[in-house]
């Protein structure tokens, strides 16, 4: 199956202002990512990052896959969430399961607070039409080791710098 639909090729093929256009309807959720992917949470995130100027090429936006992304968004390179920061538009946002040391969801930053927006990703991010509040989701930090409960276990939120 194709992830990116044919809608997605063509729109990625536009100039920068139309994407920029576009991608900024996908942050704001005016605009659906199904349109354009129909990947995973990790491509969703990849596409949208692409139609917003990310240092992602066309290539790239082809070859990575599923978690094929993690590679390109470098999430241990990046910062570590603190819980209460305001995080920039467009950031590519991972989520770290410190048990089986495992990456199992990315969203992209809106630029509201702390909201994010997904697919796949339960109270992180079931559909993009649904932003997804991560102070409300996630709660407090825990001092001791800097990680938040969710889901009965404990993760670690990082900020790509991509």
């Amino acid at each position: 199956m194709k992830i990116i639909t044919p809608q997605g090729a063509h729109t990625g093929q536009m100039d920068s202002i139309n994407k920029t256009r576009i991608g900024n309807s996908l942050i704001e959720g005016s605009d659906d990512i199904i349109n354009y992917n129909k990947g995973i949470c990790h491509d969703a995130v990849g596409y949208a990052m692409y139609m917003l100027g990310a240092s992602i090429t066309p290539d790239e936006l082809t070859m990575y896959s599923g978690q094929g992304w993690l590679k390109k968004f470098n999430y241990p390179a990046g910062e570590k969430w603190d819980g209460y920061s305001i995080i920039p538009k467009g950031k590519a946002i991972g989520f770290y399961r410190v048990k089986d040391k495992t990456w199992f969801h990315s969203a992209i930053s809106t630029g509201n607070g702390a909201e994010i927006r997904s697919v796949n990703g339960f109270k992180l991010g079931t559909a993009w039409s649904v932003p997804a509040d991560m102070k409300w989701v996630l709660g407090k930090r825990n001092a001791e080791d800097g990680t938040f409960n969710y889901d009965g276990t404990k993760i670690e939120v990082y900020i790509s710098s991509l």
